[in-house]
């Protein structure tokens, strides 16, 4: 049990990075940020950079659950 739990915890692991990335770059772009599986997204831009952090609760059942959390930065592209 602890086990297939802990596989689910990598996979979210995984996905959160994945959405971090897309969602960054995205922003980076000026374009819309695609939908992505998760409680909450929160996008912020210092100057020249685009910073995403992506959060998502897992619950596992009769052990506690705990938050999985990703971020990713990227350069903001400039106009053509």
């Amino acid at each position: 049990m602890v086990g297939l739990a802990a596989l689910g915890v990598v996979r979210d692991q995984i996905g959160c990075v994945a959405a971090a990335r897309e969602v960054a770059i995205a922003a980076a772009r000026g374009a819309s940020p695609p939908p992505v599986e998760a409680d909450a997204v929160e996008i912020s831009s210092d100057g020249d950079v685009v910073r995403v952090v992506v959060r998502r609760h897992r619950d596992l059942g009769i052990l506690p659950g705990f938050d999985i959390t990703a971020t990713a930065v990227a350069a903001v592209e400039p106009d053509q």
